[in-house]
């Protein structure tokens, strides 16, 4: 009796099974879900790397831009103390040193501790893309007779 009751019930759900064709609405829309999930994921790695990208694109165009602003002072017969950080300086360099970026160059030039025919020179670039930046080179040179 309890098995033909059994029985009974199986054969119902497998008519029931048969009938059914199609999905239902509630799994289509956690499959809507799941797939929505897994591409957020995705677009936010991809937005990291780019991020990340832009970093280092930013901190390579203030490195060149450092040193060339260090190359053209270090080629000055002549250095004088000078000190460009406060408020002069270049505002608003782009990446081939020309008005309308985003970078900020200054430097200074000091006596050395280390000689009286030694000048420091230090060249401080910032910038801000997503926080702020700023890096700075700085370097040696002889200003005594050859």
């Amino acid at each position: 009796m309890i098995a033909a009751g059994i029985a009974e019930i199986m054969a119902k759900l497998s008519n029931l099974l048969r009938r059914q064709s199609g999905l239902t609405f509630n799994e289509v829309l956690v499959a809507m879900n799941i797939i929505v999930v897994a591409i957020m994921g995705y677009s936010l790695s991809t937005a990291g790397v780019i991020r990340g990208q832009t970093a280092n694109d930013n901190f390579t165009v203030a490195l060149h831009l450092a040193q060339d602003k260090m190359e053209q002072l270090k080629a000055h017969v002549n250095l004088v103390n000078d000190n460009r950080c406060r408020s002069a300086g270049d505002h608003g360099l782009s990446a081939t040193g020309s008005p309308g970026g985003i970078f900020e160059r200054c430097w200074k030039i000091a006596d050395s501790s280390l000689s009286a025919s030694l000048k420091q020179v230090d060249v401080t670039l910032s910038w801000r893309d997503y926080a702020n930046h700023q890096i700075t080179m700085a370097t040696l040179v002889f200003v005594g007779e050859h």
